[in-house]
C-alpha cells in the first residue's frame, strides 16, 4: 500500500491479521445492521409497488427485497459461525453495490430517492477495500451510473421514475447524474485517504516495534557476550588478589610487603573499573539535566583531570579552538564522554606523542569537539566495529567505553565518531546541538534506554 516501506513476510502477515481483526469488528456490526435494514427494504419494496401500481416494479422490488434479505441473513449466520475471513469483505462490498444499484433502478433510476445512499456506501467501500478493489468498485459505480443515465435520459427505457414523485426534466437528470458522479469520486478519495492513513500508522507502529525488538535483541546479545567477557576479565585479577592475600597471610609476621599491596590495590581498581563500565552499559540512561554549557571550559576541566595520566605516558596535551562555544547539554554526561575520549587518546599515543583538543562552532546550529592523537590510528578491520560493545584493542580493556560515550551523545541528539586523521593518528569527534530539539526535550522526564 502506498506510504509503506517493504516488510518482511512475518510482519506482513501480522499487518494483515491486525487489519482483518479490526475490519472484522466493523463487519460484525455491519451484518447485524444490514439484516435489520433488509427487513425494512422488503417492507418498503412492497409499499412502493402498491403505491406505484406498475406490475414490473412490484415483481422486481419483491425479488430484490427477498434476495437481499436472504443474502444478508446468510452472511449474518456465517459470520456468527465462522467470523470474517479475507474474502468476506470484498464479496460483501460487491454484493452491496449490486443490491443498491438494483434498488436505485427499481425506485426511479437517476430520479430515485434512494440515489444519495450510493455516497455513504461508496465511502465505506473505499474505506474497507484494498486499493485495487477500491478502483474497481468506483469504476463499477460510475459505469452503472452512466449506463442508467444514458438509457433514462435518451428515452430508451420508459417508466423508471415513480409516478407519484413526478417526471423530472432531462436537465435535472443530467445534473443529478453529474453531481452524484462527482460526489462518488470525492467519497472514494476520502475513504481511500483515511484507509491509507490508517495503514501507514499501523505500518509505522509495526516498523517501530521491529526496530525496538532488533535493538533489544542486539542489546541482549551484547550483554550476553559481555557477561562472558567480564567473567573472563575478572578471573585473572581475582586470582592475583587471592594469591597475594594468601601469601601476605603466610608472611603476616614479617615486614609489610608494600609492593604486593600496590599490586593488590591496582588489581582491585582494575576490577572496579571493569564493573563500572559494565554497569554504565547495562543500566538505563538517566534523564538529562540540561543547561547552556561552555564547551571550552568543560574541555579544560577534562584536560586538567588527565594531566597526571598524560605525564605518566609522556604525552603532551594541547587545547585549540574558539572561546565561548556553548551547547545546551548535561555537563556531567558530556564531561564523561570527553573523559573517555581523552583517556583513549592518551593511551593510544606513544611516548613523546601529543593529544589535541579543539572546540569548534558549526554553521548548522551544532558544536563539535575534536580529540586527536598522534598514535598509529585504527586498523582497517576495526573502523566499522569500534563502537560495538566488547570491541577493544587494549589488553585490559572491556570495550564498553566508546559504546557508552556514543549512547550519551545520542541521548542529546548528537553523536560520536572515530576515524583515522589525514596526517596520521586518530580523530574522535563529539557533535552536540547548540539547542536541543523538541523531540529530545519532551522525554526528559522519562527514561531513555541505551542504544
Amino acid at each position: 500500500m502506498s506510504g509503506r516501506g517493504p516488510m518482511d513476510s512475518r510482519t506482513q502477515r501480522y499487518f494483515e491479521d491486525i487489519q482483518l481483526k479490526h475490519f472484522g469488528r466493523l463487519f460484525g456490526r455491519l451484518v447485524r445492521v444490514r439484516l435489520f435494514l433488509s427487513l425494512l427494504l422488503l417492507l418498503s419494496a412492497v409499499c412502493v409497488a402498491v403505491i406505484d401500481g406498475a406490475p414490473w416494479r412490484c415483481v422486481f422490488m419483491s425479488v430484490v427485497g427477498v434476495g437481499a434479505f436472504t443474502y444478508f441473513f446468510h452472511e449474518f449466520r456465517r459470520f456468527q459461525r465462522d467470523g470474517v475471513d479475507a474474502r468476506s469483505v470484498p464479496l460483501n462490498l460487491w454484493m452491496g453495490q449490486i443490491i443498491l444499484t438494483s434498488i436505485i433502478v427499481g425506485t426511479g433510476g437517476i430520479a430515485s430517492p434512494v440515489l444519495p445512499a450510493a455516497l455513504p456506501l461508496g465511502f465505506l467501500s473505499s474505506l474497507a477495500a484494498t486499493p485495487r478493489d477500491r478502483s474497481r468498485l468506483l469504476m463499477a459505480q460510475l459505469s452503472t451510473l452512466m449506463a442508467v443515465s444514458f438509457f433514462q435520459i435518451s428515452g430508451l427505457v420508459q417508466g423508471l421514475p415513480l409516478w407519484f414523485l413526478g417526471a423530472p426534466s432531462a436537465v435535472l437528470l443530467v445534473a443529478g447524474a453529474l453531481v452524484t458522479a462527482i460526489m462518488l469520486c470525492v467519497c472514494s478519495a476520502a475513504g481511500g485517504a483515511i484507509r491509507t492513513t490508517f495503514d501507514n500508522m499501523l505500518s509505522e507502529a509495526l516498523a517501530s516495534r521491529d526496530e525496538l525488538l532488533a535493538t533489544h535483541r542486539s542489546y541482549a546479545g551484547a550483554l550476553e557476550a559481555m557477561s562472558g567477557e567480564i567473567a573472563h576479565e575478572l578471573k585473572n585479577p581475582l586470582a592475583t588478589v587471592k594469591g597475594l592475600t594468601q601469601l601476605m597471610a603466610r608472611e603476616a609476621g614479617r615486614a609489610q610487603p608494600a609492593e604486593r599491596l600496590q599490586v593488590l590495590s591496582g588489581e582491585v581498581v582494575r576490577m572496579q573499573g571493569i564493573l563500572e563500565e559494565f554497569l554504565n552499559f547495562t543500566r538505563p540512561l538517566v534523564p538529562l539535566t540540561v543547561s547552556p554549557v561552555d564547551l571550552g571550559a568543560l574541555c579544560d576541566e577534562a584536560l586538567v583531570l588527565h594531566e597526571g595520566l598524560a605525564a605518566g605516558h609522556g604525552v603532551r596535551l594541547e587545547r585549540k579552538g574558539t572561546e565561548g562555544v556553548e551547547a545546551v547539554c548535561d555537563s556531567r554526561k558530556v564531561k564523561q564522554v570527553l573523559m573517555n575520549l581523552l583517556h583513549n587518546a592518551i593511551e593510544a599515543c606513544p611516548t613523546g606523542g601529543r593529544v589535541t583538543v579543539e572546540v569548534r562552532a558549526l554553521p548548522v546550529g551544532e558544536a563539535r569537539v575534536f580529540v586527536r592523537d598522534s598514535g598509529p590510528g585504527l586498523a582497517s578491520d576495526l573502523e566499522a566495529r569500534v563502537f560495538d560493545a566488547g570491541v577493544t584493542t587494549k589488553a585490559k580493556g572491556s570495550g564498553l567505553g566508546l559504546t557508552v560515550a556514543r549512547a550519551l551523545a545520542r541521548q542529546h541528539g548528537g553523536d560520536v565518531t572515530l576515524a583515522n586523521a589525514v596526517g596520521g593518528g586518530c580523530e574522535a569527534a563529539l557533535t552536540l546541538p547548540r539547542e536541543l530539539p523538541a523531540e529530545i526535550l519532551r522525554p526528559l522526564h522519562g527514561v531513555a534506554n541505551v542504544g
